[in-house]
């Protein structure tokens, strides 16, 4: 079964989401630092201890390549990992887009989304409310970063105290 095909079963799906999250945590994609870069942020949920920090090179309304560094669970390195993958090339609209159908996907809103490639996975998080933040943690990052922000945070308790940090859909 690849990663775009809707799963047939639940223990597929949750095989799947298992070894995608498993493969990019121990290799992750796009891992590392972007020398030089435009855009860049830090993602902080302290709570469950995930820092993250994403970095870009964006021309012409375009990201043409992601890094990503940090410590975190095996859930925001995947989807950081997944992420770095699925949004070069695309514009700020784009990745908002895909963004928003990622946290329908994962809040369980829709059963499946093929646009989203290997993302499509984490959408086993919809019987995971606690994890949906780890997973959302990158978008948060990638998208503060898009803004000129500094930092993101997916942690309802932490909002409040980093300035312009994003909220989830």
């Amino acid at each position: 079964m690849s990663a775009g095909d809707a799963p047939t079963s639940a223990a597929g799906a949750h095989a799947l989401y298992r070894d995608l999250v498993l493969e990019h945590k121990r290799r992750p994609r796009n891992f590392g630092t972007l020398t030089p870069h435009t855009h860049a942020a830090d993602g902080v949920n302290a709570l469950c201890g995930d820092r993250l920090r994403i970095e870009l090179d964006c021309r012409a309304g375009r990201v043409l390549a992601v890094r990503f560094s940090g410590e975190s669970c095996a859930i925001a390195t995947a989807s950081a990992s997944m992420l770095s993958e699925h949004v070069v090339g695309l514009d700020a609209a784009a990745i908002a887009d895909a963004a928003a159908r990622f946290a329908r996907l994962i809040e369980g809103e829709v059963d499946a989304d093929a646009s989203l490639g290997e993302l499509q996975a984490l959408g086993e998080l919809r019987d995971h409310a606690a994890r949906r933040k780890c997973a959302l943690l990158p978008w948060a990052t990638l998208a503060a970063a898009l803004d000129g922000r500094e930092h993101a945070t997916t942690e309802a308790s932490d909002r409040a105290s980093v300035p312009g940090a994003a909220a989830p859909d």
